[in-house]
């Protein structure tokens, strides 16, 4: 037997599928925009994740650039202690004692050199111009070479 709904039965109906035509019938996040959210903020959390790691390798190179700053003025003035006429070059070498407690057998982490260039005599006085430049490389670290120079003019 088919059953006839009611007037007020028909009525339900009929605003059930108003509604569900309204809202189209969405019930809740559908799974595809679930995963475009996640796939966004993983994007985001990565780009935030190479941000930090690049600002952590900038300061770690600032501060080997620092230490190579430090010991090439260091070098200089001991030259300028036994005085810039008397400085010898030194070839391309370990710092010695540098980082406090490297041992003598160990590789440490900066190298030094020190290159004089003479000049020609100007005025024909034998006093000839002394270009003096100290080098720091750093072999750990990311910061590049340092140089510092002096002139030595006797006057």
């Amino acid at each position: 037997m088919i059953r006839i709904p009611t007037i007020a039965e028909a009525m339900t109906l009929v605003e059930r599928s108003r509604v569900r035509a309204a809202l189209g019938d969405e019930r809740g996040i559908a799974l595809l925009e679930v995963l475009t959210a996640s796939v966004v903020l993983s994007i985001a959390m990565l780009g935030l994740a190479l941000m930090f790691s690049l600002g952590a390798s900038f300061v770690a190179a600032e501060g080997g650039e620092r230490i190579a700053l430090y010991l090439a003025q260091q070098r200089m003035e001991e030259l300028r202690a036994i005085g810039l006429a008397r400085a010898t070059a030194e070839t391309e070498r370990e710092i010695p004692g540098f980082p406090p407690g490297c041992p003598a057998t160990a590789t440490c982490q900066f190298l030094r050199s020190t290159t004089i260039v003479g000049g020609t005599d100007p005025d024909g006085s034998g006093d000839v111009p002394r270009v003096i430049t100290v080098s720091v490389r750093s072999l750990i670290r990311q910061a590049g070479p340092i140089a510092v120079t002096a002139v030595y003019i006797k006057h």
